[in-house]
This record gives C-alpha cells, sequence and structure tokens, in this order.
C-alpha cells in the first residue's frame, strides 16, 4: 500500500467518523469494506495528526473524531 491509498483510506475513515460519530473498529472496516491492514495504517495517520482518540482494549476498541 502506498502512502497516497493511506491517506485517501485516513480520508474516508475521517469523513465516516464525521457522519456516524463514535464507531468501533470493526464497525469501520464493515461499512467502508476496508481490510484490517489498511484501517490499521489510517488510523495510525490520523492519530499521528491528532485526529481521532482511542478506547477500550484491542477486542472491543472504539475510535471517536476530535475536531
Amino acid at each position: 500500500m502506498i502512502k497516497a491509498d493511506i491517506g485517501n483510506t485516513a480520508g474516508r475513515i475521517w469523513q465516516y467518523l464525521d457522519k456516524n460519530g463514535e464507531s468501533t473498529l470493526a464497525d469501520i472496516k464493515r461499512d467502508l469494506m476496508l481490510r484490517g491492514s489498511a484501517v490499521r495504517m489510517a488510523l495510525g495517520w490520523l492519530a499521528r495528526e491528532n485526529k481521532i482518540f482511542f478506547y477500550g482494549d484491542e477486542d472491543n476498541l472504539s475510535i471517536i473524531l476530535l475536531y
């Protein structure tokens, strides 16, 4: 996966969270039809930019968009 693809996926996730609010990792993967690795890389991008907040445990991870 190239950097541009990761950035595009991060943008899709940001828009999803903006529209749907707090979501689980499983919801994001299912609703956006993304592979786990693509989601994790994009979430890392968003986390690095302080755009999201994680809470919960590894089995039930929730993500909140920070504005």
